[in-house]
């Protein structure tokens, strides 16, 4: 490693240590520094210097950049809370990079650091090697953030940034597709990324069936985040194409109701954020219906749908430990028998006492109750009359996990940790002629807590022949509708005026009923419908996935919370770089928070600028910190050698290598086995790769036996060749850079390809 610096023309000082404490290694680089050190690279266990800010404590490698701000550490507990300027500035005056696996489990420390050194051995020398090409990946908070990574790559850069696709799968899979450099933005934690799909830039289709006993003037009252357009029975009677967040009876509309069935369809677009929208109906006065019914199912084809259990007697928050969650279920907090109870409204039972909750929607939301408390169980009772003995089902959907008993007898019990999903259990019961009680036990972890319930019949037609002791409430905001979407469309001058359906005021959907797009789905919610909670339906990509896919990928710039905290087991930010093939730079965050303004580290690297100078250009832009930039800075960390540049080899000439085909026999453009030299039957795509773009790749030429056949401008680099060819053949690719410089690769393939027509 010393061997190839010093080839570079650096000048390089190797000191051991054991031990030690942070304000001694920062004494050691103020002396190194002094002596004319531009960088420092810790290999190993060096020591941490732990930072506080705002109540967050992580490992903060700008205290040993900054070599002249003050630091403090006021009451002597080895954490620096405070930062000025000291006899200096709060920047960085010196570059630090870690090349840290004390933490990782995938092999010993000794094998991975001596692996990676081997890994940035072969990237100097020009050996280990990538398409010149970069990504970025934006999940959906940051759909509309600038990159910068066209000032490296020009137009060799992939950009994806629509909400509803960036999902975990989909990343993997552009990783795999082979880049120099990927910058991800996704919400994250230490030793993993989390990908939502809460929709961006584009449109979403709501409907619904109401039953109207007879033909009356009325009122719809419509809050929309973004913009909406409504059609009554087929009729547009409302546009509002805006941008702006929801609040309930934004917009009120004169509406005619017929007698019977009338069809109420919205679309509902969308550019970012928040994604949410409500309607109810009500009459002139703005006073809710008790006779209007509400069905999801085309009527004409349906009978009516089951119903809600919109009532309920409620009894918590019974609060425990955080470390107990998987036994909350199964720890008894009434002091009764809990399958048994009858409870009444205001009785007291377990320290607390059972209140009636009336839900205008399905959904129970338990945390309207609780406010917002975490770590317990909510009971609900409802006691249920049935005109006979019936076989139905109960189908039930929670937020975490749920155990359920009817009659005394424990029916269901589902110990699970997960957002809430409409109907996901649907449990096979019998109700008895007259009385039933139904006791549910909800459990809750973080966050949303709720769950809804209904007796069905197995179509999801509705039992007959039921009567609830407590009598619901009329409907008000309508909270069961068939949702169509995703469709997206980034322009936003059609986004809503854009038939995606064709003839869209004409549809007449029910459930599973497939359109172009998708099917149409059953959702609950009226105040609001949360339209991007119901499609952010997102997953993980773990330190451990990482690890697995070896992704081939050289740079990372992970803007993300927490996965450059390298003193956490199985740092994500070290799984990308260690005991892998590709990875040789994570650019990351130890705490929440990452790198904003990436211009100002992209820009210095387009000048040839190494890793660890553009990381100091980009850190003095921000400064001098105010409190929100020490919230998101603070924790930068380079993760891997500092002193590489985003050109791997000592010359800037450029280089370009044939990837396809290789020595194998080849049948219709599909590798059939290894041989000594390429044989190809039928066409054949040739492939090449930039492996040293110089000074940026001007355009790549595919000649056959010295006749030009292609001729590229962009990434990638290919050709088919699927003309009527027979014998041996030379392949030769020349690429320019922007300084006119010329690289070349040639191959002889023998080729037979004859018109089979």
């Amino acid at each position: 490693y010393i061997n190839d610096l010093e080839k570079q023309g650096e000048i390089i000082y190797l000191q051991t240590i054991q031990g030690g404490n942070p304000e001694e290694i920062k004494n050691w680089i103020i002396n190194q520094y002094n002596n004319g050190a531009k960088g420092v690279i810790f290999i190993g266990n060096i020591p941490v210097a732990w930072a506080e800010v705002s109540n967050d404590i992580f490992p903060c490698d700008l205290f040993y950049m900054d070599l002249d701000g003050k630091w403090g550490d006021n009451n002597n507990d080895g954490v620096y809370e405070t930062h000025e300027n000291g006899q200096g500035d709060m920047g960085p005056e010196i570059y630090i990079g870690r090349i840290y696996t004390d933490t990782l489990n995938y092999d010993t420390e000794i094998n991975m650091i001596n692996e990676y050194f081997e890994k940035i051995h072969s990237y100097r020398n020009g050996n280990l090697t990538q398409n010149w090409k970069s990504i970025e990946y934006i999940d959906e908070d940051w759909f509309d953030m600038n990159i910068f990574m066209d000032s490296i790559y020009g137009e060799n850069v992939d950009r994806y940034d629509y909400g509803y696709e960036t999902t975990n799968e989909d990343y993997l899979d552009k990783l795999n597709e082979g880049n120099h450099f990927v910058t991800v933005c996704a919400h994250s934690y230490s030793g993993g990324h989390h990908f939502g799909r809460r929709p961006t830039e584009s449109v979403v289709y709501a409907h619904i069936y109401v039953l109207c006993p007879d033909s009356r003037n009325a009122k719809l009252l419509v809050g929309c985040d973004d913009g909406i357009k409504i059609w009554l029975n087929e009729e547009n009677i409302y546009t509002n194409d805006r941008t702006g967040g929801w609040h309930a009876d934004q917009f009120k509309i004169d509406i005619n109701l017929k007698e019977g069935w009338n069809k109420l369809l919205f679309k509902i677009s969308q550019y970012g954020g928040d994604y949410q929208f409500s309607s109810r109906i009500t009459d002139t006065n703005f006073q809710t219906y008790n006779d209007l019914e509400y069905q999801i199912n085309n009527p004409a084809i349906y009978n009516k749908t089951s119903e809600y259990i919109r009532s309920w007697l409620i009894n918590g928050f019974h609060q425990d430990n955080p470390d107990n969650f998987y036994n909350y279920l199964n720890t008894n907090y009434l002091g009764h028998n809990e399958g048994t109870i009858n409870p009444v409204e205001n009785e007291e039972m377990g320290g607390k006492i059972w209140i009636r909750y009336d839900s205008g929607n399905p959904y129970i939301n338990l945390n309207e109750i609780n406010d917002n408390l975490d770590y317990g169980v909510n009971y609900a009772f409802a006691s249920i009359n049935s005109s006979i003995n019936q076989d139905c089902q109960l189908w039930i959907g929670s937020d975490d996990g749920i155990k359920i008993w009817l009659n005394g007898n424990e029916i269901f019990f589902n110990n699970r940790y997960g957002i809430y999903q409409t109907d996901i259990d649907k449990i096979n019961v019998t109700l008895r002629e007259g009385e039933n009680n139904l006791v549910l036990k909800i459990s809750e972890w973080m966050g949303d807590h709720g769950f809804s319930a209904k007796f069905s019949k197995i179509n999801g037609e509705k039992v007959d022949g039921l009567i609830y002791n407590l009598k619901p409430k009329p409907i008000d905001y309508i909270g069961t509708w068939l949702l169509n979407g995703v469709y997206e469309n980034n322009d936003p001058t059609s986004r809503l005026s854009f038939d995606y359906l064709g003839n869209e005021e004409l549809v007449n959907p029910s459930q599973n009923i497939n359109t172009s797009q998708d099917k149409w789905e059953f959702g609950i919610g009226g105040y609001p419908l949360n339209i991007g909670k119901f499609y952010d339906k997102g997953g993980w990509v773990f330190s451990e996935t990482i690890q697995s896919e070896d992704p081939p990928v050289l740079f990372y710039n992970l803007f993300s919370c927490g996965p450059g905290r390298f003193t956490d087991e199985n740092y994500l930010a070290g799984a990308y770089i260690y005991n892998t093939t590709y990875g040789v730079i994570s650019i990351a965050s130890s705490k929440s928070g990452s790198m904003l303004n990436f211009k100002y580290f992209y820009d210095p690297l387009s000048k040839g600028k190494k890793i660890g100078e553009a990381f100091i250009d980009w850190f003095n832009m921000q400064q001098p910190f105010q409190q929100w930039e020490k919230e998101w800075y603070y924790g930068m960390v380079i993760c891997g050698d500092p002193i590489l540049d985003l050109y791997p080899i000592y010359n800037n000439q450029p280089q370009i290598k044939i990837i396809k085909p290789e020595e194998a026999i080849y049948f219709a453009n599909n590798k059939l086995s290894n041989f000594i030299f390429p044989v190809i039957i039928g066409n054949i795509s040739i492939e090449a790769k930039i492996t040293n773009p110089g000074n940026g790749i001007k355009n790549v030429s595919f000649y056959l036996d010295d006749e030009l056949i292609s001729y590229d401008e962009s990434f990638p680099y290919q050709l088919l060749l699927d003309k009527k060819l027979f014998g041996k053949k030379t392949i030769k690719t020349i690429a320019i850079d922007q300084n006119n410089n010329i690289a070349t690769d040639s191959i002889s393939i023998f080729i037979m390809n004859f018109d089979l027509n």
